[in-house]
């Protein structure tokens, strides 16, 4: 009888483990990626989830309207799943270019923030993907800079 309960202790040890695991693009991961302190307030997050890109098909992109206001200071956050082989590629567009990007694309450098001082109130769009196609879950965080 005490083998049957070892035996089923192991069993749901081993499968909260696996729950565990998987379930790294969670809230507690949000939570991990959202910096805050006295100069940076938190204003929201926006996540992506993707299964790798098939060859011939396009990159899946998430694309999130904001708004933003002239004169504010705001800095982005990127964080990525670290059990899964995909990077978040973030960019802040408008209408007709993007602004800036936590990746340079001369040289491939990724960044794990980039600031932005809107010079402009009006909508902006925030686009999200994984470069080269792959796997991933990843959080942007944007945050407000009020020194």
């Amino acid at each position: 009888m005490r083998t049957i309960h070892k035996l089923c202790a192991i069993c749901i040890m081993l499968l909260l483990g696996a729950v565990n695991s998987y379930g790294q693009c969670d809230q507690a991961f949000i939570d991990k990626c959202s910096q805050t302190s006295a100069t940076i307030k938190y204003v929201k997050h926006f996540r992506i989830r993707f299964t790798e890109a098939m060859k011939g098909k396009s990159i899946s992109e998430g694309k999130f309207a904001i708004m933003l206001n002239k004169g504010s200071h705001y800095r982005f956050f990127t964080c990525n799943d670290e059990t899964k082989p995909g990077h978040t590629v973030v960019e802040l567009a408008n209408e007709s270019s993007v602004l800036v990007a936590n990746i340079n694309a001369s040289t491939g450098a990724e960044y794990p923030a980039f600031d932005f001082i809107c010079s402009k109130t009006g909508p902006y769009f925030l686009k999200m993907h994984f470069k080269d196609g792959k796997e991933g879950c990843g959080v942007c965080v944007m945050t407000l800079v009020t020194n």
